[in-house]
Parts: C-alpha cells; sequence; structure tokens
C-alpha cells in the first residue's frame, strides 16, 4: 500500500508540472501576446507556437527526472529544491534555444521564450516548496509519519536519532533501537527505547509496524548485520545503512551499482553522469555553432599569420587531456618558426616557478602573435579540440608532456578532469600568476567545487577578461 501511494505521488507531481509547464507556456504567449513591449511586432497565433510546446515538455520532463525531483524529498533542503529547479529551467532553456537555432526557428519571439522560462521558475519553485512545505507541516502535527527502527550502537546510533530529532519535518518517528552486541541489555540508550537484540529483528518487524530500518553501525560488525538486512529485504522494508567507513579529506563517497553488484564508491572528482553529459552537449553545441560563425575570423587570422611570418598557420602541441591521455592541441601560430630551439637560450629568464615555462615579452612571439594572444584569438582553433572532446570550454589549464613528468603526486589531481580552454586561472590571474603551485590549485578548487553553474559563472567572466586583453603576455 504504501509503495503504491509512493507511486501515485510521483505520478501526480509528474503531471502536475507538465500542466504547470504548459500553463506557464500559455500565459508567456497571452503576455506576449497582448503586453508587447514598446517597439515590438505582435506575434503569430498559438497554433503556430504549439510546436515549441511540445518539444518543451520532454525536455522538462526529463531533465526533472534527470535532477531527481521525482525521488523522496523527505530529507531534502528547501533551498536545495529550488536551486534544482533553477538548474533544471536554466539548461532547459539552453537546450530549447539550441533546438529553435537548429530548426531556424527565427520567427519564434526569444522574448516570448525569456517571458516563459521566468514565468517557469518561479511557478515551478513554488510548487516544489508548497507541496514540501506541507507535507513538512502535517508530519509535525503526526500525520504522513515513517515509524523507524535503528539497529546499532555506540555513537553512531547517537548520531542518527539526533539527525532525526533536529528534523521534525522529516516526519520519521523512531519507535525504537535493536542492539548488535548481546551484552547490551539496558531498556535505553540515548533516550531510545531497546525493542531487543539483532538476533530477535524478524519477530520485532512483525510485532511492530515498521516503514524503515537503519543500520547505524561500525564497519566491523557488517558480517553481522548482513542476515537482518536480507529479513528487511524479503519483506520488503526500506533499508539504509550509515556506517563508520574510512572518512575522506578530499573524495566524495557515492553508492553505485555494477550491475547488481554494490559499490561504494571514493571519488575525487565529480560523478554526477547527467550534469557530466550535459556539461559534454553544451561544449558540443557551442563549438559548433562557434565554429560556424567565426570561419570567416578564422580564414582571416590564418591569412594574416601566412603574410606576416614565415611558417604554418596552425601550431600543434602534445599535451595531457583526461586521465593522462594525450591528444594534439590546436592553436594559432604566434612565435617564430625556430621557437622551440630558442626556448633553451631563455629558460634562465623564466618567471614561473615549477615545470611551466613563461616569460614576459616573450623574444619568440611575433607582432602579430602579441595581438593574437592579449585578446585570446590564437586559442580560437581549440574549439575543434572541444568538438573531439579532448577539451571542454571550461575546466583546468591543459599541460604539455614534459610538465606532466616533472608533478609532484598531489598535483596530478588536476588531470583527473578533462581539460579547458578556460578556466580559473583564466579569470583571476591569466599570465600574472607565478607560483605553479598557486595554479594547480585553482585548479584543483574547480575539480572540487565543479558544477554546471560554476561553468556558466567562468564563461560569462572570461568575456571581459579576454576582450580587455587582462592579464596576457
Amino acid at each position: 500500500m504504501l509503495r503504491e501511494r509512493i507511486r501515485l505521488f510521483r505520478q501526480l507531481n509528474i503531471f502536475a508540472d507538465l500542466i504547470i509547464t504548459a500553463g506557464s507556456f500559455l500565459l508567456a504567449y497571452l503576455v506576449r501576446r497582448h503586453y508587447p513591449a514598446e517597439g515590438m511586432a505582435y506575434i503569430g497565433p498559438l497554433t503556430d507556437y504549439l510546436w515549441v510546446l511540445l518539444v518543451i515538455l520532454p525536455i522538462w520532463w526529463s531533465l526533472l527526472m534527470l535532477h531527481g525531483a521525482y525521488y523522496s524529498q523527505r530529507t531534502t533542503p528547501i533551498f536545495s529544491l529550488v536551486w534544482m529547479v533553477s538548474r533544471v529551467v536554466f539548461w532547459s532553456g539552453i537546450m530549447l534555444f539550441a533546438a529553435l537555432f537548429a530548426f531556424k526557428s527565427f520567427l519564434i519571439s526569444r522574448w516570448f521564450i525569456g517571458v516563459f522560462l521566468l514565468i517557469n521558475l518561479i511557478a515551478l519553485s513554488l510548487e516544489k516548496v508548497v507541496i514540501l512545505s506541507w507535507l513538512r507541516y502535517i508530519r509535525k502535527k503526526g500525520f504522513n509519519f515513517r515509524t523507524v527502527v535503528i539497529v546499532g550502537m555506540g555513537d553512531r546510533l547517537k548520531e542518527v536519532k539526533d539527525k532525526i530529532d533536529q528534523h521534525p519535518g522529516w516526519g520519521m518517528q523512531v519507535i525504537g533501537f535493536v542492539a548488535i552486541d548481546p551484552a547490551q541489555t539496558t531498556p535505553s540508550t540515548y533516550g531510545i527505547r531497546r525493542l531487543g537484540h539483532l538476533t530477535q529483528l524478524p519477530d520485532l518487524l512483525h510485532q511492530y509496524v515498521v516503514d524503515e530500518v537503519i543500520f547505524a553501525t561500525p564497519i566491523g560488525y557488517i558480517d553481522r548485520i548482513e542476515h537482518a538486512v536480507r529479513v528487511c529485504e524479503e519483506l520488503g522494508i526500506k533499508t539504509q545503512i550509515s556506517m563508520q567507513f574510512y572518512t575522506p579529506t578530499i573524495a566524495k563517497i557515492y553508492v553505485e551499482d555494477m550491475d547488481g553488484l554494490p559499490m561504494l564508491t571514493y571519488s575525487a572528482i565529480p560523478e554526477e553522469v547527467g550534469k557530466l553529459f550535459f556539461k559534454r552537449v553544451f561544449d558540443f553545441v557551442v563549438a559548433l555553432v562557434g565554429l560556424t560563425l567565426i570561419s570567416p575570423l578564422l580564414l582571416a587570422i590564418a591569412a594574416l599569420i601566412k603574410l606576416t611570418s614565415p611558417g604554418p598557420m596552425l601550431f600543434r602541441q602534445s599535451r595531457i587531456g583526461l586521465n593522462g591521455r594525450v591528444f594534439w592541441c590546436y592553436k594559432f601560430r604566434t612565435m617564430v618558426q625556430n621557437a622551440e630551439a630558442l626556448k633553451k637560450e631563455l629558460e634562465m629568464q623564466n618567471e614561473m616557478t615549477g615545470p611551466v615555462f613563461k616569460i614576459k615579452n616573450d623574444p619568440r612571439i611575433t607582432p602579430l602573435g602579441r595581438f593574437l594572444r592579449k585578446y585570446s584569438l590564437d586559442e580560437l582553433p581549440q574549439l575543434y579540440n572541444v568538438l573531439r572532446g579532448d577539451l571542454s570550454l571550461v575546466g583546468p589549464r591543459p599541460p604539455i608532456v614534459d610538465e606532466v613528468c616533472q608533478y609532484e603526486r598531489w598535483q596530478r589531481r588536476r588531470l583527473s578532469m578533462r581539460p579547458g580552454i578556460t578556466g580559473i586561472w583564466q579569470i583571476e590571474g591569466r599570465s600574472h600568476i607565478a607560483e605553479f603551485d598557486e595554479w594547480v590549485r585553482m585548479d584543483l578548487q574547480y575539480i572540487d567545487n565543479w558544477s554546471l553553474a560554476l561553468d556558466m559563472k567562468i564563461l560569462l567572466k572570461t568575456i571581459p577578461t579576454v576582450l580587455l586583453g587582462r592579464g596576457a603576455h
């Protein structure tokens, strides 16, 4: 019965989201049609826009599913729920604009789409907040609660109980605990009533109404609880395990399924597969559209390089990518033809600590190359690397092979994420950063705090940095 209610609530939630999204679309259309901004033409009939709604609904539904909107939000903070909706609407909007561009639908009002996104963001956020707030209110009043039994001992038992007590809106009612240690015979611990011993759990689950069992035990007791977990599984009772594993200093902990084999994963890099997929899709679309739009500029720069200095138009160099993969990185040539040979003569002037070579007023740079570097025009061919998947638009700086050979162990973690054309190092100082360790720390800061929103923030900050030529050598 409980599972059927959860399934029904989820289906109603999906239906409500689709109705709200369709309603936001119709409201935005009415606003745009009947209250056009000054100087804007009236838009066409609604029938001309209905195909856009048919594109919108599956995109919104897919992204809401992907972001976990239809899983239990019992313990989710309200801010996180609103932030989830904001991310869904933002990335859905990006995909919608990409679809309109791909279909060459220039007659569809962009102002209308903007109004729709704003209305939809407000409406979906209000819906989620109102539903969650209402559920938490009635749970505090003793309704819609789940009865919980904790199987555990020691501080872990207390930590779980304290968390539940601190959040009455979760609607979790602890009816007692089951002891693992046979020597533990006290009638209560930390104010929790003792129901019995682990061997008695099957009988206790029949005796009491139990919706959920939480195992809060040290790692050394894993063998003792295996049978108890299987009993809960057979009875269809939801089970959670909170164990005192090794606590990582950097890595985050994920639970994964390897073809039925449960895996506890410690990962120091982002593991949100769905978000990384959209990062890749965004990279591909922007690179493809960008290369198409700036192709005349690329041809003009290539011609100027050929006319002003001898040598090839493009500079190709081996770089190290994701997890040590080697790829050819392409840039417009900005130095004289024998730049690598001259590098040995200039090594004493290196202004950068560590394995990176960089000097101000490098004599190997051509006059045109200096201009290209100042405004990062030399890096435009790297959009081809983004298209191939060697680079991302945003990521750690791609190092050369010799540089990686000199890395200390902690510095190699910057290779754990796909490198990018721009990053925190680009907007925070570019060539003004003299300490290589600081450069690496910026890359690790990006990896540890990565999100789609951070990528967008870096991209937006990169624009004025590049246009004003800040910090370029």
